[in-house]
């Protein structure tokens, strides 16, 4: 039997953009493009205009000096030296100036929170340097935008094998409200909605190592591997020496790691995993003096497949701190999954494009064009990033929420939802569904921490019940939606994931599965203390300015 679709309207097979660059050809082209050139220019050419403009009196003079009988060109000479520190000086100021305001006038035009458009022209224009300096650093880059939409359209295409049939019921398969769901994501990520999935639930670190672990070694064909964070601890050198062995055995390896989340990687571990025959990718280098710029636009994902047919993704990247806990905050609490079935090649797929752009040669090896059924569960993998059109996985969230007659049961460890998901949280409260929201009591990033605080009240007040999670660190992402549709993968609950990163979340409309996930869920609420409004109205003052400036910070990521 060949790959089983679900029927969604006839169109175009997908497309899934992604974008990274690896440490030669494609981060190289990224630091000689020509619009850098012509920046630089414009900004050279008006600050120049402008300096003249402003000390044509005194330039006048200055050339008068040179050029009149009555001076020696010695003495004119002598005097352009003195004065060459405060010209340089003055000259530096004008194209600081330029800067911020070519800047200014950018954001004025592109960015559509308003918000955060007037903050950033404030800073630049009565913090002309220090305002530089930070909007280098922590602003938006919207140059970074225009990069990743001009590499949309080069249409860089990665063909699923199959198209899915037209016509037929949707009906018989999800209910309305998934159905309206998946067709949103269908338009908006070019996510197609596969059934005959089979798709079990890992807890933890250990559980999903050891089931990584078993896939790798059973490998024939190909393995790809894609993680935001790999550590060169104990489990980061045993998947290492898996991968060295299956490639010397013949096995196509393939390794995309994020080149900021694994900062700490080393030289060696990747120059052995290359000595052996794996072929290893960073994704958008960090290189001074871009830091600002390459910090921001990270790959998010966590992707495993192995010979097209098993595939792994969630919340756990790889490093011994998911199996032992971390000493600062405790035992790490995550959730993955195990794919087989269809989808499996829908995951590939966004691997295949996100190696296309590192690499810009497609990958050799063909995923199967036969996947025998390997349950009954229906399921979307959606990748979203800042080449999309649409932020389509935070539509995915808001359609389950609005959607959901119920409840709504979300798990993140950051919660920072913006507007829209926070309205569509508590209009579903207020309207009888039962919301909950379960949060850390511990993190890893405080002012991210201090924010998701800061919507705690509006929460309660709307009848949400919030829980904080005091077992350690709770780094799962799930969104249950009337227990009949699971979202699981790497996106929070928050704007750097929703807007900025490039992430993957798998969207599964099945009511056992979603079964499974309500049950770990109902075991981490009795690790949990639930939030009371009246005991938090009275909280400190201290904890009340630190939720706000957490807030403040957040809506300028």
């Amino acid at each position: 039997m060949g790959r089983r679709f679900l029927p969604l309207p006839k169109r175009e097979r997908p497309r899934i953009f992604s974008s990274c660059c690896g440490t030669k050809e494609g981060c190289a082209a990224l630091k000689r493009s020509k619009g850098t050139g012509f920046l630089l220019l414009f900004l050279f050419g008006f600050a120049t205009a402008y300096f003249l403009f402003s000390r044509w009196d005194e330039l006048t003079a200055t050339g008068r000096l040179f050029f009149s009988d009555g001076e020696s060109f010695g003495s004119a000479f002598g005097y352009f030296l003195n004065r060459l520190p405060d010209l340089i000086r003055e000259y530096s100021s004008a194209f600081l100036w330029a800067y911020a305001l070519f800047i200014a006038g950018v954001i004025f035009l592109e960015e559509k929170n308003p918000d955060r458009t007037i903050a950033w022209i404030l800073v630049l224009i009565l913090l002309p340097v220090l305002g530089f300096v930070l909007y280098l650093f922590f602003g938006p880059d919207i140059r970074g935008r225009g990069y990743f939409r001009r590499l949309k359209r080069k249409k860089r295409r990665i063909r699923q094998e199959g198209t899915p049939p037209p016509g037929g019921n949707r009906g018989n398969v999800i209910g309305t409200p998934e159905r309206k769901t998946a067709l949103l994501l269908s338009k908006s990520a070019g996510a197609l909605l596969t059934t005959g999935n089979s798709v079990r639930m890992l807890l933890n670190g250990e559980e999903t190592f050891s089931a990584i672990t078993d896939a790798l070694s059973l490998a024939e064909k190909y393995i790809h591997v894609e993680y935001y964070s790999i550590a060169n601890d104990t489990i980061g050198n045993t998947i290492k020496d898996i991968l060295i062995r299956k490639a010397r055995e013949g096995v196509r390896v393939n390794v995309i790691f994020d080149s900021v989340g694994s900062w700490d990687l080393g030289a060696r571990y990747i120059v052995s995993l290359k000595n052996a025959g794996v072929r290893v990718h960073s994704f958008l280098p960090v290189s001074f003096p871009r830091l600002r710029r390459e910090l921001n636009f990270r790959n998010h994902r966590k992707i495993v497949v192995v010979d097209g047919t098993v595939g792994f993704m969630g919340g756990l990247n790889i490093g011994d701190m998911y199996i032992s806990g971390d000493p600062a905050i405790g035992f790490w609490r995550d959730t993955h999954i195990r794919l087989t079935g269809p989808a499996v090649s829908s995951l590939d797929d966004i691997f295949r494009a996100d190696w296309a752009f590192c690499d810009k040669k497609p990958l050799a090896e063909l995923t199967p064009a036969d996947f025998p059924p390997a349950g009954e569960a229906p399921v979307q993998i959606v990748a979203s990033g800042p080449d999309n059109n649409w932020k389509s996985i935070l539509q995915g969230y808001f359609s389950l929420i609005t959607n959901a007659g119920k409840s709504i049961w979300l798990c993140t460890p950051y919660f920072v939802p913006g507007d829209s998901l926070a309205t569509a949280l508590t209009v579903a409260a207020m309207s009888g569904v039962d919301v909950r929201v379960m949060i850390p009591h511990k993190t890893d990033h405080a002012l991210v921490y201090w924010a998701s605080l800061s919507h705690v009240e509006e929460l309660l007040k709307a009848g949400v019940k919030v829980y904080r999670y005091e077992k350690g660190f709770i780094h799962s992402k799930i969104l249950i939606a009337d227990g009949s549709a699971v979202s699981v993968g790497t996106a929070n609950f928050d704007a750097r994931s929703l807007e900025i990163n490039f992430e993957v979340q798998a969207f599964i409309y099945d009511a056992s599965v979603a079964g499974d996930f309500i049950r770990a869920y109902e075991n981490d609420l009795e690790g949990s203390s639930q939030f009371r409004l009246h005991e938090w109205l009275r909280r400190p003052f201290r904890q009340k300015v630190l939720e706000s400036a957490g807030r403040l910070w957040s809506s300028q990521i």
